[in-house]
């Protein structure tokens, strides 16, 4: 821009006293014309400038400093660290040879241990008794000696008979060219000669045999499944003939102790004689006792049963006795309505009608509840008197599976 061009503008027209863009990029000043710091520009805007001539202004992008391609012309700003394979000092099982098989004999010990603790895991699972309380330990115990016994025997093996080796290598294509595909391969196989096991034939059995043996833990769940129905351990409760109905608490129901249109939930309580000849009933307190053997024990109006054929004498007095869980999904069937004699199922809304054998006749369930066969035994109490249910509990699925 001229003299004259710039005396000509107008107040809104832009200050070129710091020069143009290129200008300023090169020789920064501060807003009031002063250089900025580390800049040789004089104060004073293009007027102090003249005379200074730093060629063509050429606007380009950096080469990235990553670009391989580019390093020549990329600028350094420190010496970058040697970069390579370090070796470390060999450890002590590389010099002494008693070091060496003392370690190998370490780790082929914990590869035993794994293998013994994968057995001891089978063994329990199918021959363990589930409803004692060794079971969930034992099988705890054989699973971590499985799993850390391979594991401490690979990390002695790795840090005590495998050399050791840092190395830093530089990025590199995604497609590796042939000559570095062929030194991997070599890589590979040399790292294969390093672990030993070529020639410690101790170390390389007891590996093979640990993690075959381990891959037994693969197969447990599957032969759990397909050699046990999930729902056979529901073909039998713990209710037996002449047990007695007790309360949550353990007190027997006596006949007359529930009002038409009553409920209670019981449990079986088991006759146990004594060396006297005297039988006492001993009320079932684990869970596990409870929970398969939960029964609702109802008191009709008379004449309102309509026992199903075959099962006119399964009631008593107008007691009824169904199983509490549901053959939907297993929830407790507790709530009772005595107006339409309908349980309800409070999880999903199954109906069973109580007068027609607990037939299920609304929701997700299909089929009804077992029945248990009542009696009264000579002090009145109420007693199972055929014994167990006579068809399995729980959902129905269970008996399809």
């Amino acid at each position: 821009m001229s003299k004259q061009d710039d005396d000509n503008a107008g107040p809104g027209a832009p200050d070129d006293s710091g020069g143009s863009i290129f200008d300023r990029a090169k020789h920064p000043v501060k807003p009031s014309g002063e250089p900025a710091p580390g800049s040789d520009v004089s104060a004073g805007g293009p007027e102090l400038r003249q005379g200074h001539d730093d060629g063509p202004e050429r606007l380009g992008t950096p080469e990235h400093q990553t670009d391989a391609t580019r390093a020549g012309s990329t600028v350094l700003l420190a010496e970058p660290p040697e970069r390579g394979v370090g070796v470390r000092d060999p450890h002590a099982e590389a010099l002494d040879r008693r070091a060496e098989r003392r370690a190998e004999r370490q780790a082929a010990f914990w590869f035993v241990i794994s293998i013994i603790g994968t057995v001891g895991f089978v063994v329990t699972n199918f021959v363990g008794d589930k409803h004692k309380e060794y079971y969930t330990p034992a099988l705890g115990t054989a699973l971590a000696l499985a799993m850390g016994g391979i594991g401490f025997g690979i990390i002695i093996w790795a840090k005590r008979l495998m050399p050791h080796e840092e190395a830093v290598q530089e990025r590199h294509p995604f497609r590796s060219a042939d000559e570095e595909i062929a030194a991997t391969e070599e890589t590979v196989a040399l790292g294969y000669a390093d672990t030993g096991l070529a020639r410690r034939p101790l170390i390389r059995r007891t590996l093979l045999g640990a993690g075959t043996v381990l891959g037994a833990l693969l197969v447990v769940p599957l032969l759990n499944l397909t050699n046990r129905k999930p729902g056979k351990q529901l073909d039998h409760t713990h209710w037996v003939k002449g047990a007695r109905l007790v309360t949550g608490e353990g007190t027997p129901v006596r006949l007359g102790d529930i009002s038409i249109g009553g409920i209670e939930t019981v449990f079986p309580a088991i006759p146990v004689t004594e060396p006297d000849g005297r039988v006492r009933y001993e009320p079932q307190r684990t869970l596990h006792q409870k929970a398969d053997s939960a029964t609702v024990l109802i008191r009709l109006g008379p004449d309102e049963n309509r026992p199903r054929p075959g099962r006119e004498d399964w009631a008593y007095d107008g007691h009824v006795a169904y199983s509490k869980i549901c053959t939907h999904a297993g929830c407790p069937v507790s709530l009772y309505e005595a107006q339409t004699h309908h349980l309800l199922c409070p999880c999903h809304q199954s109906v069973f009608d109580v007068l027609d054998g607990c037939r299920a006749i609304f929701g997700p369930a299909s089929r009804s509840l077992p029945q248990l066969a009542l009696g009264v035994d000579k002090d009145g109490y109420f007693i199972a008197r055929d014994g167990d249910y006579t068809e399995p509990i729980g959902p129905a699925f269970w008996e399809r599976s």
